[in-house]
């Protein structure tokens, strides 16, 4: 698969048990469907620290992309524009995704923001029923 955002080839990482896809070169980041929520369950911090310390920076082959952003999975798909947000919107972080298959791109930075956003928003709703509403709430939105 090659990164939507300079066309290099995405390398095959894992963090919490979840295999995600890499661009060595800007540091964004593929999820196929439902991964997003899998790292959002695992209440990680310093995701992207973690992968860049476990990876680093090795060598990568460049390509090119042409005047949109297509899916590194599709690969004739078009990736949309998205706020991504748990709460009540007042922290979204704008996200890539596909849409055809749903898969979701982050540029570097957003996996750290989405997951600080997943913890402000399990700090601030009440256990039990209600996260739970909430939660679903906010995946039907995405959807």
């Amino acid at each position: 698969m090659k990164c939507p955002r300079d066309g290099t080839q995405l390398a095959a990482v894992r963090i919490a048990g979840i295999v995600l896809d890499k661009c060595h070169r800007c540091d964004g980041i593929w999820c196929d469907r439902g991964e997003m929520k899998r790292l959002g369950d695992a209440n990680l911090s310093g995701a992207e620290e973690i992968l860049e310390r476990k990876y680093g920076d090795p060598a990568f082959k460049q390509g090119s992309v042409g005047d949109y952003m297509r899916c590194p999975r599709c690969e004739d798909a078009r990736l949309q524009g998205y706020s991504y947000t748990y709460t009540d919107g007042t922290h979204p972080v704008r996200i890539d995704r596909c849409e055809r298959c749903f898969g979701i791109w982050l540029d570097k930075g957003e996996l750290d923001a989405i997951i600080g956003e997943k913890q402000r928003f399990d700090d601030t709703v009440p256990a039990g029923r209600l996260r739970t509403f909430f939660a679903s709430m906010a995946e039907k939105i995405k959807q």
